[in-house]
């Protein structure tokens, strides 16, 4: 309990906090400094890009002498980082502060999280890294009103003065409770979540594929997932489009309770029905999501499409941990997750921009909505590729 505690707070304060509180400064900030949008949007994707970057090199926690000094460490230069931001005057100190609480929240964030979990828990893995991140979008739906109300009353500095208040606090637990990376290092035994051992052993089977063809295969697949996640970005103006202004507004609070409740269920089925056919399943609604709202174009049908495809978030996020769990083993998931993890990164940060240049080439959305129907379609090919190829090793072995 202990330990989903802590992670739970590490990945509340370095995605909820972090990645899901980001868009209200977009506004004040460059209104203040007299910037562009654009510009200041930037920021999101300098902090999201480190983030990645650093997430690559946690594994080196793995050491009982780092691990609790590199969370207090990491913990105080990410919340120092962030009310630094308070004092910014230009834009090149929002990137420079941006860049390092970017990195110092990466090295502790969530690779970090669904590590820790991985190696501490044998079953239910999926429900309790669900649990876990989760609480990204939970915090960011309690925090962004709570911001936004401090900008209006105090200004867009104070906000970040809140945020590093928050993120200190959420990361106390993980800071004073005895936990380590894993629970050899204390003297502890992996949990089997109230099963028996023998269920635990069946769920800790996994493929333990060394093949780069699988590796590159899931980079890939979750590539194509993180890209699809920027779709309900364009619920908005493309409901405009359609002149239903109001139905986009209500399409993204569905987005928003999908995005946590998504992940919930998505945890539970794979503990259930297996990570293959939990993507499946969820791939194919997204997909028919996708289709709908690219051929109906009145409020009823796109709100239940929103609904639908609300769920894309569940697979670049939970089901990349426990798809990497079950395609490769446990010591080489600390290796193989983070490259997902930034493939993901990037991929989504590049969707939004390509999904509006289309729009901008063509006058219509038409042509985004072909192109990620596409990619989930490539995206459910790989998911099966990737599985027969792994099946293959290990009858060959």
């Amino acid at each position: 309990l202990m330990v989903l505690i802590a992670m739970c707070g590490i990945v509340a304060s370095t995605v909820g906090i972090l990645t899901n509180t980001a868009g209200i400064f977009f506004t004040p900030i460059a209104q203040e400094l007299h910037q562009e949008t654009a510009s200041v949007n930037l920021t999101l994707t300098i902090s999201n890009l480190c983030f990645a970057l650093a997430g690559m090199l946690s594994a080196r926690l793995d050491d009982r002498r780092y691990f609790r000094p590199a969370l207090i460490v990491c913990t105080c230069i990410f919340a120092g980082g962030t009310a630094a931001l308070s004092f910014s005057k230009s834009l090149m100190t929002l990137y420079l502060f941006n860049a390092i609480r970017g990195f110092a929240g990466g090295l502790i964030g969530n690779v970090l999280a669904t590590t820790v979990i991985s190696k501490w828990f044998l079953t239910d893995t999926g429900l309790i890294s669900s649990l876990a991140l989760s609480f990204s979008g939970f915090i960011g739906a309690i925090f962004n009103p709570i911001l936004e109300a401090v900008i209006r009353a105090s200004g867009w500095r104070t906000a970040y003065l809140v945020s590093a208040a928050a993120i200190l606090l959420f990361n106390l637990p993980a800071m004073l409770l005895p936990i380590s990376y894993r629970p050899e290092t204390s003297g502890m035994d992996a949990l089997a979540a109230g099963n028996s051992g023998g269920n635990a052993a069946k769920t800790m089977k996994s493929h333990n594929s060394t093949s780069v063809t699988v590796m590159l295969l899931a980079v890939c697949i979750m590539a194509f997932a993180a890209f699809l996640s920027a779709i309900p970005q364009l619920f908005k103006p493309l409901s405009i489009t359609y002149g239903l202004a109001e139905t986009g507004i209500i399409m993204m609070t569905i987005v928003l309770v999908m995005n946590t409740c998504g992940k919930f269920i998505f945890g539970m089925m794979t503990d259930r029905l297996g990570v293959r056919r939990s993507i499946l399943i969820y791939g194919t609604v997204i997909g028919a999501g996708i289709m709908l709202l690219l051929c109906v174009h009145k409020s009823v049908p796109m709100l239940i499409s929103a609904s639908m495809i609300g769920l894309c978030y569940s697979i670049p996020t939970v089901g990349a941990v426990m798809l990497c769990r079950e395609l490769f083993s446990l010591e080489r998931y600390g290796q193989v997750f983070p490259m997902i993890n930034l493939a993901g990164t990037l991929a989504n940060a590049v969707g939004y921009p390509i999904l509006g240049m289309i729009y901008d080439a063509t006058g219509s959305y038409t042509g985004a909505l072909i192109l990620v129907f596409v990619l989930e379609i490539l995206s459910i090919a790989g998911v099966i590729l990737v599985y027969r190829i792994a099946s293959n090793e290990d009858r060959q072995r």
